[in-house]
């Protein structure tokens, strides 16, 4: 692997936008985690007898880790290199695949009346 393509890979893994959200979720839910386990008996009441920066703290964290380990399980950068290898390969299936396209579509095109020189109209002296 050249230098180039590992700066690569270390450069999309920095700026991946699911470290980023999670990182902000994490640090939101730590937050009213804390907000909710200090929470007064007013705050409480006003919102019906809930602890609603507890609840919420809880959520936000959960979601920011599961970012997170999302994020640190399958790196950008890596499935980046995977998706530019599976394309180098599938080139030759590809191109094959498309040769096989314009076969088909010249003999469906010669089943609608059509053949090399185009359509066909009525009045069109080689027509019919």
């Amino acid at each position: 692997m050249s230098e180039t393509s590992t700066r690569a890979e270390r450069a999309a893994n920095l700026f991946d936008l699911r470290r980023i959200i999670g990182g902000v979720f994490v640090c939101w839910g730590v937050l009213l985690i804390i907000l909710g386990l200090t929470a007064s008996e007013a705050e409480t009441t006003k919102a019906a007898g809930l602890n609603i920066n507890l609840y919420a703290g809880i959520g936000m964290l959960i979601v920011g880790l599961g970012f997170l380990v999302w994020a640190f399980t399958r790196p950008l950068g890596r499935e980046l290199r995977e998706a530019e290898s599976d394309q180098s390969e599938g080139a030759t299936g590809l191109e094959a695949q498309r040769g096989a396209l314009d076969a088909g579509s010249e003999e469906s095109g010669r089943r609608m009346g059509r053949d090399d020189e185009g359509p066909r109209r009525r009045g069109d002296p080689g027509g019919q």
